[in-house]
């Protein structure tokens, strides 16, 4: 499986948006609402997929490179990885290793979770996080894996989450896709809390900061390949 930085995604959308030929190399540039709003035109969803370098099962999951095709071609699904992603970079069975003695504490993935929790208990990881939207204020879903006690069981719970986002997406009106969606999740039993309303902007500029200190980045599969075509 291939990954590129969100960064990347939107110098691509900021260049675009400005015919600029350049990159655009400060964030607080790159995350304006008007770059964001570019990646709906290749996104109907997004999600955050938080895990420790040590949940193991998670992390084969994602080593093992079928990501993209679970979540589809309409789903943008980010993860902290450990290492700077300006091109395109493999993920496979040496990734993901680097961070293993990271405290959680200052675990890039947690203080994302964190962010989006303050002032309430701060669910564990691992866990989605499915966002309303990338470029407004909004609220999220969170949903724990940590009862999932292998690689296989990891790959089954998110295909079927990421139907029911890809047709909570595809069919909800207007400011209704989270009601929709928890509702399904609700009927499906399948854990989860809503998080109150945050700047997506800010926990963007924020996340990005914790993980490139960590001398990391915030990725997706590249299945996302309009933006940069």
């Amino acid at each position: 499986m291939y990954v590129l930085s969100l960064a990347a995604l939107l110098e691509e959308a900021a260049a675009d948006t400005r015919n600029q030929s350049g990159n655009i190399r400060a964030l607080n540039e790159l995350l304006q609402p008007q770059n964001l709003r570019r990646l709906r035109e290749f996104a109907r969803a997004y999600c955050f997929l938080a895990f420790h370098s040590r949940d193991a099962e998670v992390a084969d999951y994602v080593r093992a490179g079928t990501l993209a095709d679970d979540s589809g071609p309409d789903l943008l699904v980010l993860f902290t990885l450990d290492e700077p992603a300006p091109i395109v970079v493999p993920v496979g069975a040496d990734s993901l290793r680097s961070w293993a003695d990271l405290d959680i504490g200052v675990h890039p993935s947690y203080r994302m979770v964190r962010a989006l929790f303050e002032g309430r208990p701060v669910p564990p990881l691992p866990g989605l996080v499915v966002l309303d939207d990338l470029a407004e204020e909004c609220e999220a879903l969170y949903l724990p894996l940590g009862d999932l006690d292998n690689e296989r069981a990891v790959r089954q719970r998110l295909r079927r989450v990421f139907a029911l986002i890809n047709h909570a997406a595809a069919t909800a009106k207007p400011g209704k896709y989270l009601d929709d969606l928890g509702l399904e999740l609700y009927r499906q039993a399948i854990e989860h809390m809503r998080t109150d309303r945050v700047s997506a902007r800010e926990w963007l500029l924020r996340a990005f900061d914790t993980t490139r200190a960590n001398l990391g980045d915030i990725v997706t599969t590249i299945g996302l390949t309009g933006l940069t075509s």
